[in-house]
């Protein structure tokens, strides 16, 4: 009497393996770059921030400012805007995406600071064209809300920016991982 042949059950190690046999590690990758202290450091206390994490955060934070501000350098000289072309807000635009140049590889506190003022200035603008009679008043609430949130964060980046030549020097131990699969 002949058996019939049974096939193997797969495991999940077994089952999610790809061509190279390799398991995607999505529990590392969402850890590694939401929730992993050493690569975003945004919670950190700055007591305990060390020089790699303050690049991170400054990296982040001038890419951030300076995507935005290109955006609004070349909206406000295409005229896109409710008010019409701005050359003086162009002008501004470009002037930050610079800062956020200088600070993001200079680590200066004088970009840093200059920064810093990119939130009065949205706050600034939103009082002069945000609350018109055009535009929903619950979306300009909105935007003044991340503006204030932008702000408060500017605080901790402007600190960040003044004691990071004190930071100290992260250990061996504390170098990220940089495999997309596990072994």
């Amino acid at each position: 009497m002949k058996h019939p042949r049974t096939l193997p059950v797969p495991t999940p190690a077994t089952h999610n393996r790809g061509c190279s046999g390799n398991v995607l590690d999505w529990e590392g990758l969402i850890k590694r770059y939401v929730w992993d202290h050493r690569t975003t450091p945004y919670l950190v206390p700055l007591a305990k921030l060390n020089r790699r994490q303050a690049d991170y955060e400054i990296l982040a934070y001038c890419l951030f400012l300076g995507v935005l501000f290109a955006v609004v350098a070349v909206t406000a000289l295409s005229g896109a805007t409710s008010h019409g072309r701005s050359p003086g807000m162009a002008l501004y635009g470009f002037s930050v995406v610079c800062a956020a140049m200088v600070f993001g590889f200079g680590k200066s506190y004088t970009a840093a600071l200059y920064l810093g003022t990119t939130p009065l200035a949205g706050l600034a603008y939103l009082l002069l064209y945000g609350f018109r009679s055009d535009r929903h008043l619950l979306d300009t609430l909105v935007v003044t809300v991340l503006v204030l949130l932008l702000l408060r964060y500017t605080l901790r980046i402007t600190t960040v920016a003044r004691i990071y030549p004190t930071l100290p020097e992260p250990g061996d131990d504390d170098s990220p991982r940089r495999r997309l699969f596990k072994r």
